[in-house]
């Protein structure tokens, strides 16, 4: 299931290639690294994600150099410019996988924790919650760090239980790498921090001090090393090119505390009101906090490792104004086993003089219940995301319509804007428009293409502009997709044109246009 949902709809926005903005910016330096040149373009993010998807660029041109002819990596990094859909497929597959992975290891979580049956309900949950579906189309790296700090956590508790120190170094190795994905990856450091402190506890009640002190040093050892050896193994230019590193995370932290063009308040706030209630459904989301709360008050030894992530992490992701709806996908899992535990605890409480039949097929109708809100919406996502982009739908609008000498201007920005070549033919001349003089730069345009969404940040359209076309042009042409409707909320700092809460409205992605021609 959970892969099923992940895959169907993978090719949307295609051939548009930004559809899902920062796609090419993973995908690009992947392909420049096809070169043999290593060394990133920018530190905004370690390179572990774009290595990987490099080394899978590779493999599928071996695997597809018979069918399609190219005679080098350089012949197959260059057909980029004649379709880029093989690029995209690709790190949008290694995101669904990674997605599907999460899955799996949250499951092999509560089975370490819990039960098998609670393990099934947590699967359940994360295999259908909306937020973490829509991303793992993506083909960028918050999903794939997720999964990896599901991984890590799974390891850290193996180690608590073991003692093992190669179970610390497989604990910090996977953290490690988990931090060369996306850097926030790093906070696995503090759930092992609190293991490493339950760990001590229990050498020291079993043995002595000197021992607890001996085990406690060894471990965190293992742990710091392997630690760096995945993150550095795996962004190794951040050590080579220190300077320019240090830079570039000095830039993220400054936008990460300033906000992104609109201002939601603070994420502490902002990402509890709107953004995992829609990611995850107000069912699942109450049942989570409930389920964490009891968890940390009832079996505190398991809840503080399990939970200190999550926390940490919330507590400096929600300290800006940069809330993209994505910055919280990390915290979601969590929340799914959580809510598992807390729906499958209070059922058995309320069913307990009941047969296990019965109480089993009580279980099943509540973990149904609680999370068909998020399938419904996630069902809604992928027939959404299989269906054509409403800017490629323009542009061959456009290519029937508009005479290809004919000038046209574009109103809102370049992430809406729709292709101006489609299929190999140019649609129209662009025309642009200068705001500070007030006027178009090369006269007035033939066309005018309104961009219209609730995006206010990405699909302006300038009040001059706008009464220009009400004095001087015909409207031609409308382009709807009803993702303006009352009940859409949108993650309003982010350049996706699908809203968070919202979809049964809409009939196709991106946003609408009002296609006027000059009288």
């Amino acid at each position: 299931m959970a892969l099923a949902v992940r895959v169907w709809g993978l090719g949307f926005g295609l051939p548009y290639i930004i559809a899902r903005p920062d796609e090419t910016a993973m995908a690009g330096p992947a392909v420049g690294f096809l070169s043999g040149d290593l060394r990133p373009p920018y530190f905004e993010w370690p390179t572990l994600f774009t290595y990987a998807t490099a080394f899978l660029y590779v493999i599928y041109f071996y695997l597809s150099r018979p069918f399609t002819g190219h005679a080098t990596l350089a012949a197959f990094a260059e057909s980029r410019r004649q379709s880029v859909a093989p690029f995209l497929y690709i790190t949008r597959s290694l995101s669904a996988l990674m997605g599907v992975l999460t899955v799996w290891w949250v499951y092999a979580i509560c089975r370490r924790l819990f039960d098998e049956t609670i393990a099934l309900v947590a699967a359940l949950f994360l295999a259908l919650s909306f937020l973490h579906v829509r991303d793992s189309h993506f083909g960028v790296a918050d999903i794939a760090m997720t999964s990896l700090v599901m991984l890590a956590v799974l390891a850290i508790l193996r180690w608590r239980d073991s003692g093992m120190r190669l179970h610390a170094a497989q604990g910090g190795l996977i953290a490690g790498l988990a931090g060369s994905t996306k850097y926030n990856g790093l906070g696995m450091c503090v759930p092992f921090i609190v293991a490493l402190v339950e760990r001590a506890v229990d050498d020291y009640r079993a043995r002595s001090e000197k021992y607890a002190r001996r085990r406690f040093t060894l471990a965190l050892v293992a742990f710091s090393v392997a630690v760096a050896v995945g993150f550095f193994g795996a962004s190794p230019y951040i050590l080579i090119d220190w300077s320019r590193f240090r830079s570039s995370i000095s830039g993220v932290a400054e936008h990460l505390a300033e906000g992104h063009g609109v201002d939601l308040g603070r994420g502490w706030s902002y990402y509890a009101r709107v953004v995992l209630p829609a990611a995850i459904g107000w069912p699942m989301f109450v049942a989570g906090i409930a389920g964490a709360l009891a968890l940390l008050t009832r079996r505190f030894r398991d809840a503080a490792v399990l939970f200190a992530f999550p926390i940490a992490y919330y507590f400096v992701a929600g300290r800006g104004h940069t809330v993209f709806a994505r910055y919280i996908i990390p915290v979601i899992p969590f929340l799914c086993i959580a809510a598992a535990w807390f729906v499958v605890t209070t059922v058995r409480a309320l069913a307990k003089a009941a047969t296990p039949a019965i109480r089993g097929a009580l279980i099943a109708a509540a973990a149904i219940a609680v999370v068909a809100p998020t399938a419904r919406k996630t069902l809604e996502l992928d027939r959404l995301l299989a269906t054509t982009d409403n800017r490629a739908i323009v542009a061959h609008a456009l290519a029937d319509v508009v005479p290809p000498d004919s000038s046209l201007y574009q109103s809102g920005t370049t992430y809406g804007y729709v292709p101006m070549e489609i299929d190999g033919h140019k649609v129209a001349r662009v025309s642009s428009y200068d705001a500070e003089s007030g006027h178009f730069e090369s006269g007035e345009p033939d066309w005018i293409l309104l961009q219209r969404s609730p995006l206010v940040l990405y699909s302006p359209v300038l009040p001059q502009v706008d009464q220009l076309v009400h004095e001087r042009y015909v409207l031609v042409r409308r382009f709807p997709t009803g993702g303006d409707h009352p009940g859409a909320v949108y993650d309003q700092q982010d350049a996706f044109f699908l809203p968070l809460e919202g979809l049964g409205g809409l009939t196709r992605p991106g946003p609408a246009f009002d296609l006027f021609r000059k009288h």
